[in-house]
């Protein structure tokens, strides 16, 4: 009884398996076939453009004088303070110059004593009472005196130092009274009208730039209105750690308010340039750079590309693209190399 019960439970068993295994789906029966990702897509187009930058800077002064003393002395007047506006031809500092005045005194009155026993040794050749070697020792006696009163009225001088051009005092290193040895470093003397603003640049914007470029100059002052600029100058070298070129800017009319060191915004228009240019955002990046998705035959294919400066809307490609090409600008999910597309734009 025992050994038929068991026999019924396992055939019983065995044919709930069969059936189960009736009712299931062939695996082959189930596959879809994928259907077309829908994306737009953009040409690739050659467009004329100019590069638009956006750049700090700094102001300063392109034209300054360092005032040097060129005797030394005491130093008796010194009358300006930094941000003192002078005129050219205004005494700026000068020195106490007594004892050079005695020297050019004393050398005046050898040069008088020379003079006159020149003349007397002139006359007494015409008789023949005097050698020749006499009267050309006493003509060269004179032309040393002579010579030494031009050097001390030089040197007397240069203990009045004046102002070369209209300018604003920007430091005073000096007080009257100091003892101040030649070569002393006493003001310094900039010309207002010489500001400039001076800007880091990359290489791409230093190559993008002619004179005749666009530039805005926004100083960092409420309620400042935006100078025009233009470009004065590119400096020659590049900083080798951060790969970084000069350029100067002269300020058309810089008003009274603005300062050598100030902070200032920069807005630039390089050459207007034929460029390769897709969508950007078409652009994609993964670790291995910059690549693009593009139509052929209705599939995908990636390519990897060099992109350039970005203006607006539109990217400049350098390498990787050619005129005519069609890249997808939308329509990115799930794409891949090879995935079959449908076009929605009809580009």
């Amino acid at each position: 009884m025992y050994i038929a019960k068991t026999l019924f439970f396992l055939l019983l068993l065995a044919l709930t398996s069969a059936c189960n295994d009736a009712k299931a789906p062939s695996p082959a029966s189930g596959q879809n076939k994928a259907s077309p990702v829908l994306v737009e897509v953009a040409r690739v187009q050659k467009r004329t453009v100019a590069g638009k930058w956006r750049r700090s800077g700094t102001l300063a002064y392109r034209h300054i004088l360092r005032v040097h003393t060129q005797e030394e002395g005491r130093l008796a007047s010194l009358p300006w303070f930094e941000g003192d506006r002078v005129n050219q031809g205004d005494t700026l500092a000068t020195l106490n110059n007594e004892r050079l005045k005695a020297e050019l005194k004393k050398a005046k009155a050898t040069r008088s004593m020379a003079t006159r026993r020149v003349s007397r040794l002139e006359r007494l050749r015409k008789t023949k009472a005097t050698s020749e070697e006499d009267l050309i020792e006493a003509q060269t006696e004179l032309e040393l005196a002579q010579t030494e009163v031009e050097i001390l009225e030089t040197r007397l001088g240069y203990t009045t130092i004046q102002a070369p051009f209209d300018g604003i005092i920007t430091h005073r290193l000096a007080e009257p009274g100091d003892a101040v040895s030649r070569n002393h470093h006493l003001l310094t003397l900039a010309d207002p009208l010489s500001l400039i603003a001076r800007v880091a640049a990359p290489v791409q914007l230093l190559v993008d730039l002619n004179p005749e470029s666009d530039i805005e100059v926004q100083l960092d002052i409420p309620d400042s209105q935006p100078l025009t600029g233009r470009l004065q100058r590119i400096f020659p070298t590049v900083n080798p750690q951060s790969r970084q070129g000069t350029i100067e800017i002269k300020l058309n009319n810089p008003p009274g308010r603005a300062w050598a060191g100030q902070f200032v915004r920069v807005k630039l228009a390089g050459i207007a340039r034929t460029r390769l240019m897709i969508p950007f955002t078409a652009l994609r990046t993964d670790r291995q750079g910059e690549y693009v998705y593009t139509v052929e035959n209705n599939k995908v294919v990636r390519k990897g590309i060099t992109s350039g400066e970005r203006f607006d809307d539109w990217l400049e490609v350098i390498e990787g693209l050619e005129a005519s090409e069609r890249v997808i600008k939308r329509g990115f999910t799930n794409l891949k190399n090879g995935t079959l597309v449908t076009i929605l734009n009809g580009t």
